[in-house]
């Protein structure tokens, strides 16, 4: 019995690790590098591109909400209530447009400028859905990334589906979603951003 609850919590201890380090936010940070640093003419422009991408995706909505949080108005970073991510999602989606604005001006590529409006697309239809159902924006943003880089890099990247699985059943686990709402957050990040891929012509593969 003993031996049974230490498992019990060493696998719970490992999904909220996976769970910690799967928010979304931080994922976009390696994911935009990849796609400005093999899209973009010199390293200049890289991490420039780079820079106002995740200030927009990823700085500005993390500060808000540690900020909601160390003001009590959310209950942790990822904002797990469903109840409180109406507020959060706005602010993001409007930071997120700022970020595409800027890039559309600078002339920063198709791919990075598809997907930026990916994210976006996919985080509004998230907000729809959270007005009624908790739909898991971790795995928005993880199937969406490994989605970009198969769309990018070709088959290989399969390689990197386990991921997405491996976020879906530690979000379970530790009880932050149903599978269902595991589920459809990868089915959304995929459709959408297969969509807005062709939508703006992007050579695949």
């Amino acid at each position: 019995m003993e031996k049974t609850s230490v498992h019990s919590t060493g696998r719970q201890q490992f999904a909220q690790v996976i769970s910690e380090i799967s928010n979304p936010l931080f994922i976009a940070l390696p994911t935009f590098l990849v796609i400005a640093l093999t899209s973009s003419a010199d390293l200049l422009h890289a991490f420039l591109w780079w820079i106002i991408a995740v200030l927009g995706i990823s700085v500005a909505p993390l500060l808000f909400i540690w900020q909601g949080v160390r003001k009590g108005r959310y209950t942790d970073h990822h904002v797990s209530k469903r109840e409180q991510r109406f507020v959060p999602l706005v602010f993001g989606l409007s930071c997120m447009a700022l970020s595409f604005v800027f890039l559309y001006m600078l002339g920063a590529s198709p791919v990075l400028i598809a997907t930026v409006v990916a994210v976006i697309v996919a985080c509004w239809i998230s907000l729809v859905v959270t007005r009624y159902w908790k739909i898991s924006l971790h795995l928005v943003g993880m199937a969406g990334a490994v989605t970009v880089f198969i769309l990018l890099f070709g088959p290989r990247l399969f390689v990197l589906s386990p991921l997405v699985i491996l976020v879906g059943w530690a979000r379970w686990q530790v009880r932050a979603h149903t599978l269902f709402q595991a589920l459809a957050g990868t089915i959304l990040a995929v459709i959408v951003t297969i969509a807005i891929f062709l939508l703006f012509r992007i050579q695949i593969w």
